[in-house]
Parts: structure tokens; sequence; C-alpha cells
């Protein structure tokens, strides 16, 4: 019987899952895919609080927890975990602590695939943090001198994809062309994207195109997200992230 496929997905903020691959993450569930979520922070310092107000600045971390579950049940991630950093100081954090506390659950989990920011292309302090610190735990996992577990011995990841919002896809595109760039198309899990979105209420309020009856023409609601590939070749087409871990066997 063929072990299943896992996925980790390492991120800065509640929402993020939902607004950069959402369509993906509920795509690879659907087929059966085991998703694991750490997030690193409970988004503490977002500046929305719902529009109208639904929180305080003091209850706002549990409403968000509470809202991340929601969207978690949405796309199918059923193993979500916290790295319990402040919102907004990750970039202030050890990188070799960081690095380790990610390192931890890339050993127990042992997934074939992780999903992060790049460092270069976050578009947020928090975010272009966090991604270097999982790169850099997905260079050292494998090494069994690197904080070596008792319990969960070395395992290396197969492949490393860092989320390409659409902002930054002709940036990258004009500087580093199409041959580094997987495309997944999400037309099937869109709904479910949507419906992820929505379960974070207090900071999707304030864009009231998502909460009408149509399909809201919004970017960031597009028939496909981008992910760049890292350390693989480049100019392989990939329309899957687990495309070419399948091919190989």
């Amino acid at each position: 019987m063929q072990t299943k496929r896992r996925l980790l997905v390492v991120l800065a903020h509640p929402d993020d899952e939902s607004f950069l691959c959402g369509g993906t993450i509920a795509k690879m569930s659907e087929r059966g895919i085991q998703i694991t979520l750490l997030c690193a922070t409970k988004g503490e310092m977002g500046r929305r609080m719902g529009n109208p107000i639904l929180t305080t600045r003091e209850s706002l971390p549990g409403l968000r927890v509470r809202e991340l579950k929601g969207a978690c049940e949405e796309l199918g991630i059923k193993d979500l975990r916290f790295l319990h950093v402040r919102d907004k100081t990750i970039e202030f954090e050890s990188i070799d602590l960081l690095a380790e506390r990610i390192i931890k659950v890339i050993r127990e989990v042992q997934p074939d695939a992780l999903v992060t920011f790049h460092e270069k292309y976050g578009g947020h302090p928090d975010h272009c943090a966090i991604g270097r610190a999982a790169e850099y735990a997905f260079l050292k996992s494998g090494d069994p001198d690197f904080f070596p577990d008792p319990v969960f011995p070395a395992f290396k990841i197969h492949s490393l994809y860092f989320v390409l919002w659409y902002a930054f896809y002709e940036d990258w595109l004009n500087k580093n062309g199409q041959g580094s760039i997987t495309t997944v198309n999400i037309t099937g899990t869109l709904q479910k994207k949507i419906r992820a979105l929505r379960s974070h209420r207090s900071q999707t309020l304030a864009v009231p195109e998502l909460w009408g009856d149509h399909n809201p023409s919004l970017p960031f609601l597009g028939e496909v997200e981008y992910f760049i590939r890292g350390y693989s070749p480049t100019n392989i087409e990939e329309t899957d992230l687990f495309q070419t871990i399948e091919r190989m066997g």
C-alpha cells in the first residue's frame, strides 16, 4: 500500500494560507494528501478588527485562531500548529532557533513537500523572515548532526515551493523566466478558497466584493495560483506540487 503523501505549509499569519494558496491546499486535500499548517503567529497585531468592529485588541488573537480553524476546515487542513511567535517580530527572532522548531515538525510529520514564503518576495517582514527560516530548515532537516533528536530522526524533504503572490508574478517572471514557476489551476476549488477567506471575517469584511452573491473578480481569486520551485531543475513543466515527486516514484 502506498504511503500517504504529506505537505507541510509554513506561513506567518492566520489568513496567509487562504489568500496565498487556499485553492492549491484544497486541491491537494481532495486528492488525499495530508496537510500540516504551521503558523508562526496568531496575527495579534493585525490592523483590521472587522467592519463593523468585531473584537478588541485584547481578544483579537483568540478570534483569529478560531477563524483560522474554520478556514482549515474549509480547505481540508487536518493538522494545525503554531510557533507562538509574536506578530510583527519574526524578523527579530534567531533564525537558528526558528529553524530548529520547524525542523522538529518536519522530522515528526515527514512531508514530501514544503510550502513557504520566498525571503525576497514575501511582501512583509514577517513573511520574509519565516520563509528564510523555513528554507534553512528544509536544507538542514536531513542532517543528523543538526539539532539531533532522540525521538524523530533526520528527514530530508523532496521538494520546496515558495508562494508567489500575484503582485510579484510579473517581477519574478521578468527577472527569472517561466521555467521555475509551477502554475496550479484552482478552478475546481476556488469556492472553497472563497469560503476559507470568509472564515477570516475580521480581516475580510473590509473587502465587500468578497461577500457578494456572485463570483468576486478580485486579483487574488484568479483561476491559478503560482509557486516558485526551490532547489529543483528549471524548465520542467509542473502543474501540481506533487507531479515531479510522483513521476520519480
